[in-house]
Order: C-alpha cells, then sequence, then structure tokens
C-alpha cells in the first residue's frame, strides 16, 4: 500500500518531470522491470557462457554427450531454466503494464 507522504513525493516528482503520476508510475514499473529483465539474462549468459553452450538444450545435449561435466552442469542448467521462467514473468508483466497503458488516457 502507497503511504500519504509516498504518493505526494511521486506526485511531486511526476510533475517535475512534466507527466502525469501515471504515467510516471507506469514508466517507473516498466524501467524497473526491464532492467531487472536484463541482470536475468545476463545471469543466463554467464551460466551458459560457462559450457560454451546456447540454449539450455544446447547444454543439455553437451552434458547427455559427456561434453560437460554433469555436476554443476545439471545443476546450472536447472538454474538456467529457473532463470528463463523469470525473464517470461517479467515480460509477461511489462506487456501487462503496456496493455493497461493503452487502455487509459494518457
Amino acid at each position: 500500500m502507497i503511504t500519504a507522504e509516498l504518493h505526494k513525493r511521486v506526485e511531486r516528482i511526476a510533475h517535475n518531470a512534466g507527466m502525469e503520476e501515471d504515467l510516471f508510475v507506469l514508466k517507473a514499473s516498466v524501467s524497473y522491470l526491464t532492467e531487472k529483465k536484463r541482470a536475468y539474462l545476463k545471469e543466463r549468459f554467464e551460466i551458459l557462457s560457462r559450457y560454451g553452450s546456447i540454449s539450455v538444450a544446447d547444454l543439455q545435449a553437451k552434458i547427455k554427450n559427456g561434453m560437460v561435466p554433469e555436476h554443476p552442469a545439471w545443476e546450472d542448467m536447472i538454474e538456467v531454466e529457473n532463470v528463463e521462467a523469470e525473464v517470461r514473468e517479467m515480460d509477461d508483466a511489462i506487456r501487462d503494464l503496456q496493455k493497461t497503458a493503452g487502455a487509459g488516457p494518457h
């Protein structure tokens, strides 16, 4: 829940930025989610890079073919799958916010 004090601060900042409060909050939310998504994608890239892989399927094939050691590759593969799920959630949330913005007045 947003407090009255926080609401006043957001309202003032939005006004100073020349935006309506709703648009300011929407842009801030999308920006936050985009940055969070970027961090997840960086983590995904770092994990896959350890194994010279470009995807979970590629890493899984390398594990099955003995090209990389099962441990810790299986655990890392699971981590990448979890990261990819988080990225999908970020994408869904961003799309949802953008749809909501498209339905309302600016």
